[in-house]
Parts: C-alpha cells; structure tokens; sequence
C-alpha cells in the first residue's frame, strides 16, 4: 500500500490551517497517477491482527484476515486515497475525510477512472475506502509503528462499522476495552 509522502505529513502538521488545501492537491495529483494496485500480504496482516489477539488468531480473526485478502484481490483503487487520508501521524473529524473522499470520487468518476460498480455508489466507494485504510493500520501495526494507539482508534473505529469485522471488534474489546469506552478520541 501506498503510504502519503513525508513532506505532506510534514507540511499538514506544520500547518493545518492549510490543511485543505493541501488535501485537495494531494488528491488531484493521485488522480493524475494510475492508482498502484498491489495485493494485500496476508503475513503482513496477520501480524497486525496478531497484535491485537489476545491468544494468537482463532477462526474469527482468521476469517477477518481472509475478507481483508479477498476484499482487495490484486489490489483497491481506494488504497492511495485510504493512505492519504488516514495516516498514522494525523487524524480528521470524519466529516472532513468524507468531504475529501466525496470530492475525489466525483472527479475520478467525472475523469472515468472509476469501474462501474464504484462510479455509481459513493457509499460502496467510502466502504472500500475503510477496507483499504484497515489494512494499511493494521499492517503498521504489525510493524509496530510508533503511532500504535492512534492506529488502534482507527482499527476499533473501523471494526465497529462493519459486520464483517465483528471478531476484530470482540477481540479489540476484549485487548482494547478503553476504545470502545464513550467519548474516544483518534486525536
């Protein structure tokens, strides 16, 4: 997966006020670049779900793992813009990623770079989306990324909104409980 570069990491926690426009730049140069379709790696994922186990993967997080794999095929088209809108080091209210994410899907659907199935739903392309970033946390966290408890917010935000993930929920529950306590923060 592709991760956003250092400099715009760098350049929107030096200056979130022009976070914005940043964003709007950097999605319209990954528009301008055919999207870098590289399959998910189970190792890698499976390290990630692994942190969060508490006894190593049971049949739930191994079916987790293979609707991660299954989910992306050869790759999602959704997996730069996943990157770029939730990376480790930073975090935006929701509202402002869809803002983002709507405005990048109506220009790559107006440009036609788009298969038909995610041209016509935004809803199915935000999904995908989720999916993407999922695996880029949970592969960072397998690395064991310095952004670990922000990751952890993302992966427990993400688990919960989906029925699909509903093992990853219980066992982030269940390692994680201050997650899912009311009032959490990604910040």
């Amino acid at each position: 997966m592709t991760s956003p570069h250092a400099e715009l990491i760098q350049a929107l926690q030096s200056s979130p006020a022009d976070a914005d426009r940043l964003m709007r730049a950097a999605c319209a140069e990954l528009r301008g670049q055919p999207p870098a379709l590289v399959p998910p790696d189970p190792g890698a994922l499976r390290a990630g779900l692994a942190r969060i186990a508490l006894d190593g993967l049971d049949a739930g997080l191994e079916a987790v793992l293979h609707r991660l794999v299954d989910d992306a095929g050869e790759g999602s088209v959704t997996d730069s813009l996943a990157a770029l809108l939730r990376p480790a080091e930073l975090a935006w209210d929701e509202a402002q990623e869809i803002d983002w994410a709507v405005r990048h899907w109506e220009a790559a659907r107006a440009a036609g770079q788009l298969d038909e199935d995610l041209s016509a739903d935004f809803g199915d392309y935000w999904r995908r989306l989720e999916w993407s970033a999922l695996r880029l946390h949970l592969v960072l966290l397998g690395r064991g990324h310095a952004e670990e408890r922000r990751l952890l917010a993302q992966v427990a935000k993400t688990a919960s909104r989906y029925v699909a993930f509903g093992p990853l929920k219980r066992a982030m529950e269940l390692r994680f409980p201050e997650f899912f306590e009311l009032g959490f923060s990604l910040r």
